[in-house]
């Protein structure tokens, strides 16, 4: 059985705080895994242990007390944590490393087995192990299902940590409003909390609004973090020419997409308030509209290849003029589910035919598509603007 190098103490901390479950109380879905592990070995103890701060906390127990902590240096899983591998001692009475603890001379505890449990950056931040009063060995069989219970269980804790980064990351998602002198900006959204939708609106420091709005198609939460990588990114970048900026945020989102087997795609503009000039990048949206005084629209899209976002890719930038009553509408997919709207055409009928009052008129509809993630900008050059 060969050891790895333990991991910092404070990596492993921290890893266990950002589950954010300690002292959460019992959990029914850890409890099943500690229920089945406990019922498929045929023993009276199973344990899913956290270990932080060189304590372990039992988050979920069979046949003992729930929540409990102990010293990390009297137990069992302080050695197993350190393993990449399972560690079953078959009597522990004649094991050196376990022999003096009191589990084993005051509780009577022979035989113990345990998997590591990994976060997926590999910190190791817990076990699943099972204990017996009397001595056992495991089959090579019984040690493989005990690491595919652990399996388990390390997705459930991801899960868990998935839920709080989305939480944390969502504090931070919605941008603070912001003045485009002669213009008004109006946002619509109804995104949820898993939601991939991604927008994101700010002055650069040459007086440019840079306006962001794109969406990520992924599994679970991860649609949702891979969109605030994708903002974080493009924040990232509010000073940088545009020129340089999209290669270089496509190659750095390029991989969390590919790792996630995920789609994602964005749409970039630059809006000059004092002259009406926009100068934008599509990289496979295709979701935006120039709505024009005069009530005529224009979809706005290029043909670049491939589609959406890609590692190291160039764009073409395109260039327009927003005309004094002139409308830049920016939009997400879901808003082709709500009622009316179900094409491109619809939407840019309604942005025509509503006037001044469209996102007035897409915030009424959300209700038609309760679970849709909805996320509109709307960007109008006041009537009086000069040219």
């Amino acid at each position: 059985m060969t050891t790895t190098t333990d991991q910092s103490s404070t990596r492993r901390t921290a890893a266990v705080e950002a589950l954010g479950i300690l002292g959460s109380g019992p959990e029914e879905r850890f409890d099943r895994i500690t229920r089945m592990t406990q019922q498929a070995f045929g023993v009276p103890l199973s344990f899913l242990n956290l270990v932080h701060h060189d304590v372990v906390t039992a988050q979920s127990t069979q046949g003992w007390q729930q929540g409990g902590n102990a010293p990390a240096g009297e137990v069992f899983c302080s050695v197993t944590v350190m393993h990449d591998g399972p560690v079953a001692v078959t009597d522990a009475t004649l094991d050196p490393r376990f022999r003096d603890m009191a589990a084993v001379r005051e509780q009577g505890i022979r035989f113990y087995a345990g998997a590591p449990l990994a976060m997926p950056d590999g910190t190791q931040v817990g076990t699943l192990c099972i204990m017996d009063a009397v001595p056992r060995t495991l089959t090579a069989e019984e040690l493989e299902l005990l690491t595919d219970l652990a399996r388990w269980a390390e997705r459930e804790l991801g899960q868990a940590m998935d839920r709080d980064r989305v939480r944390k990351v969502l504090v931070g998602m919605t941008p603070d409003p912001v003045d485009v002198p002669g213009h008004d900006l109006r946002v619509v959204s109804s995104a949820r909390a898993d939601s991939g939708d991604v927008a994101d609106w700010r002055m650069a420091e040459d007086g440019t609004l840079r306006l962001t709005v794109g969406s990520v198609s992924a599994v679970g939460r991860a649609a949702a973090l891979l969109a605030a990588t994708i903002r974080a990114a493009v924040v990232a970048r509010t000073d940088a020419d545009l020129g340089s900026d999209g290669p270089a945020l496509e190659t750095q989102i390029g991989d969390d997409l590919d790792a996630s087997a995920a789609v994602g795609s964005l749409f970039h503009a630059r809006v000059d308030p004092a002259t009406g000039r926009l100068v934008y990048v599509d990289a496979g949206h295709g979701l935006a509209l120039h709505v024009r005084a005069d009530g005529s629209s224009t979809v706005l899209q290029t043909l670049d290849l491939p589609i959406g976002l890609q590692r190291g890719v160039g764009r073409t930038h395109v260039e327009l003029t927003l005309a004094p009553g002139d409308r830049f509408v920016l939009f997400t997919r879901g808003v082709l589910a709500l009622q009316g709207l179900g094409d491109v055409a619809a939407v840019a009928a309604l942005a025509v035919g509503a006037g001044a009052d469209f996102a007035d008129r897409v915030q009424a509809l959300l209700p038609t598509a309760p679970d849709a993630d909805v996320t509109v900008a709307v960007l109008t050059r006041h009537a009086t603007s000069a040219g």
